[in-house]
């Protein structure tokens, strides 16, 4: 095992001249990423030591793995921020990491300022410009408020020679869950759990100095950390990047780069194809199109599979699992979908090389076709921040309990659902995912988010939001898709609420927002 800081190094002398980075028109080579991030260590050791935890908020642009890099090389702790959160967000994350140094793009600046002047101790933030190595392209530059300012990182000074050599037990992230319950928790990423991350995906993809990742995946999100970045670096590969996700930038990026494969939240293949004609673009020079952080739909996959001819092979993991925990088999060459012929549930892979799976019922004991699943593996974390109640009840004897239920078919896994998901619908159990996987089949359908509801006669019952290609909200429609559902469910799980809506709010990485429509949670389901 090797340290991320040892890895960089070693990109420097075994790749100097390939190009890292791809931005826009402008190009970045290992060699001169090397000098450059010499030069930001030198400028944050003045406020960084050993172990201190250095902020950033940066959308995918050049400076984030530069920074990035740099931070480790100090033996400092990486702490990615979404842009898009709040000054109290912000607040609590520096709080609660102890953060020395925040690091942020000129559009996010005075939220983060605030966030530092909130706390009371000094927070040194520093600022970077989006445009510094290439401009943002008009259009993409107003949609996304992109602002200019003074460009505050020092990546063309001093030469730094590191004084501490991190090791490979040594914490290089701090990446916060998303919080749907309490406050935000922050896994504790070690320089091993990444280096068997990037490792799984190296081998298991076959990922190799050839190849360029389309490097959607927000980079502060663990996808864009571990299969994007740190799988980059560690063959010498390049990464195209492109700030924030655009459907047709994208794609253009796929054509004129020739990229070869990317992993990205199944929303950013819904909005392929609903945002372009997908077959007037050429791909052919992607070999894996990948999916993880949520499910994929039956109906995404056949979709996609005739506008591209490709799979979206789909992965599962979490940020505890430092990313992959299983993958499908590479290259898939079966004609069909691995499918779950009960719930038709796409398969989330097998297990990826030294990873055990185990299913536990909620006693917790082993269950034989249906259960918790659990992981253990060189990926998975050892502790959450400053945080041993969360510790204990997550990480029992090396085994990270997921809160995922899925079964296991042959080895193949199936995420079901998420464990607190669940609804009871007068002691009848609903999945929530095989009720969307069913909405999703009507042609109509572009999304659809299934929740439970109190209900006075029932406990619960089941409700659908679903986003339609073309808005209607009239009352026969509504019975159309419930008459559709029917035909296909159990009468316990058919919605018995629909609410048609015209935006799904989802995370910066694209996963659905499950909570957002969680938060008003009222039954209209009438009598029973």
């Amino acid at each position: 095992m090797k340290t991320q800081a040892k890895l960089f190094e070693e990109a420097m002398v075994n790749f100097g001249e390939n190009t890292l980075l791809k931005y826009f028109g402008f190009e970045l080579s290992y060699a001169k990423a090397g000098e450059m991030v010499d030069s930001l260590a030198a400028q944050m050791s003045q406020y960084v030591s050993k172990g201190d935890v250095v902020a950033v908020s940066i959308q995918n642009v050049p400076q984030f793995v530069l920074v990035e890099y740099a931070v480790f090389k100090l033996g400092a702790v990486l702490l990615p921020i979404n842009p898009a959160l709040t000054p109290r967000e912000v607040s609590y994350l520096l709080r609660d990491s102890e953060s020395k140094v925040a690091i942020c793009l000129c559009e996010s600046s005075e939220k983060v300022e605030a966030a530092a002047e909130s706390l009371n101790r000094r927070v040194e933030v520093l600022k970077t410009n989006a445009n510094t190595f290439s401009r943002v392209p008009e259009p993409y530059a107003k949609k996304w408020c992109v602002k200019e300012c003074q460009e505050e990182l020092d990546m063309n000074g001093h030469s730094f020679h590191s004084v501490y050599e991190p090791g490979i037990d040594d914490p290089a992230m701090l990446v916060y869950t998303s919080g749907t319950t309490g406050y935000p928790k922050a896994a504790v990423i070690k320089h091993k759990n990444i280096y068997a991350g990037s490792t799984i995906y190296r081998d298991w993809f076959r990922v190799s100095h050839r190849d360029k990742f389309l490097g959607v995946a927000p980079f502060f999100h663990i996808t864009g950390l571990v299969f994007h970045i740190a799988t980059a670096i560690l063959t010498g590969a390049s990464i195209c990047c492109c700030y924030r996700f655009e459907p047709e930038l994208a794609l253009n990026t796929v054509e004129r780069e020739k990229t070869t494969l990317t992993m990205a939240a199944a929303t950013v293949y819904t909005a392929f194809l609903n945002s372009c004609d997908v077959s007037e673009f050429d791909l052919s020079s992607m070999r894996l199109w990948s999916s993880g952080g949520m499910a994929v739909s039956k109906a995404l996959e056949e979709r996609w599979r005739k506008a591209t001819g490709k799979w979206i092979y789909v992965a599962w993991g979490l940020t505890e699992t430092t990313s992959p925990a299983t993958l499908w088999p590479y290259p898939y060459e079966e004609n069909g979908l691995p499918l779950d012929e009960e719930t038709m549930v796409v398969s989330s892979g097998v297990p990826v090389f030294d990873t055990q799976l185990k299913l536990i019922n909620d006693s917790g004991q082993k269950a034989q076709e249906i259960g918790e699943i659990c992981v253990k593996g060189p990926q998975v974390i050892d502790e959450y921040w400053k945080n041993p109640e969360a510790t204990n009840k997550t990480i029992i004897n090396g085994w990270l309990y997921t809160g995922d239920v899925a079964k296991i078919i042959r080895n193949w896994v199936f995420i079901i659902d998420r464990k607190k998901d669940l609804i009871n619908a007068s002691g009848f159990k609903v999945w929530p995912r095989e009720v969307e996987e069913v909405l999703c089949e009507h042609p109509d359908v572009v999304e659809a988010v299934v929740i439970g509801v109190p209900d006075p006669y029932r406990g619960e019952t089941v409700k659908a939001f679903v986003r339609l290609k073309h808005p209607v909200s009239d009352e026969e429609f509504r019975r159309h898709i419930e008459a559709f559902c029917r035909l296909r469910l159990a009468p316990y799980k058919v919605p018995k609420v629909i609410e048609f809506v015209n935006e799904v709010p989802k995370t910066a990485s694209g996963k659905i927002l499950r909570r957002a429509f969680k938060l008003n949670r009222t039954s209209e389901s009438g009598s029973p």
